[in-house]
């Protein structure tokens, strides 16, 4: 059994969920203790209890310890199988993280492997479900994973009630991922939404606005989407993404009160154009999110920034005899 200590490093969620994904995927038992140690709130929440279920779920696995505000999981995976699962995180926890948790062992599955999520699609500490479609996924399917993703419904703090549901065929033969260098830019896309309830207040176009004044006319802007979407809660998002010949970054912002629409959009604007120069091929957020992938696949990764979150996702996948390594502002697999 694989023993991890969960206050290490960043001392998060992301530990949980790397450790179970990473076991099912190997097929090694797991123990987590210590749990969100340093956390306000340490221990098991809602929306990390229901990655773990979620997970065993997918390969079979016997768990102990799954109840809220546990500080100690064993997780002991069997075989990945195929089919539906359906996952009721049942606050505004984040559909993106637990699916984080659950794609990479959903493509090892011998057959296609269908999941429903609901909860937060657009909440904070965590991608949004637009950067999740428009950055991490073209990313991810451009080494050949094959990924569907349907959002049906948005979920903002504190309600949730977003619903998605992701389809997902084998990777049978992961080929060495090399996304060491940037191909030509191309432009940039811009997704503004915000709830029903601010339609009146015009949130979506003044966030498109913001976004403008900064970004123009240094650079192209090819498409703007703003929508009104209907929500359990109020609340706005919004997603630049810059596009690449062979990648994508991103930057995406939330709505909050007392924040001026506007603002949103300069905020996104900034952050967008810092991760344009470092001239990487991956963003601060995509760094570790690739590292299950290069675990399974090899290759290295160029990226903008190597966070203390980054590092601690290499540690425990490497955990699993895994060799991550991290060389500056790369992540190799060798």
């Amino acid at each position: 059994m694989v023993d991890i200590d969960g206050s290490f490093g960043e001392g998060g969620g992301q530990i949980l969920r790397t450790a179970v994904a990473l076991s099912a995927m190997t097929r090694e038992p797991v123990r987590i203790t210590n749990i969100r140690a340093g956390r306000e709130n340490p221990g098991l929440r809602p929306q990390h209890l229901k990655a773990v279920e979620a997970v065993g779920l997918l390969c079979g696995a016997e768990v102990e310890g799954l109840t809220a505000g546990s500080a100690e999981v064993s997780f002991a995976p069997g075989k990945i199988k195929a089919g539906s699962i359906r996952v009721d995180i049942g606050t505004a926890g984040s559909v993106t993280l637990l699916l984080q948790a659950m794609l990479p062992v959903a493509l090892k599955a011998p057959g296609e492997v269908v999941i429903e999520v609901f909860g937060g699609t657009d909440v904070s500490h965590s991608p949004t479900i637009g950067y999740f479609e428009h950055v991490f996924l073209p990313v991810i399917r451009s080494i050949g994973c094959e990924v569907e993703l349907e959002v049906q419904k948005r979920g903002f703090y504190p309600k949730g009630c977003g619903q998605v549901r992701l389809r997902t065929k084998p990777w049978n033969h992961p080929r060495r991922i090399e996304l060491i260098g940037r191909e030509p830019y191309e432009s940039i896309d811009v997704y503004s939404t915000a709830t029903e309830h601010l339609m009146k207040q015009e949130v979506a176009e003044r966030q498109v606005k913001g976004f403008l004044m900064k970004i123009s006319p240094m650079h192209e802007v090819e498409r703007v989407m703003r929508q009104y979407v209907p929500s359990s809660s109020i609340g706005s998002s919004f997603l630049a993404v810059a596009k690449y010949g062979n990648t994508r970054l991103g930057a995406c912002v939330l709505g909050e009160r007392g924040l001026k629409a506007e603002d949103v959009g300069k905020m996104a604007a900034d952050a967008l154009l810092k991760e344009m120069s470092y001239e990487a091929p991956l963003d601060q957020h995509m760094a570790d999110q690739i590292i299950p992938y290069l675990a399974m696949a090899c290759g290295e990764v160029r990226v903008s920034k190597v966070t203390e979150h980054t590092r601690t996702n290499a540690c425990v996948v490497n955990l699993f005899g895994q060799g991550i390594e991290i060389d500056g502002n790369r992540i190799i697999k060798r």
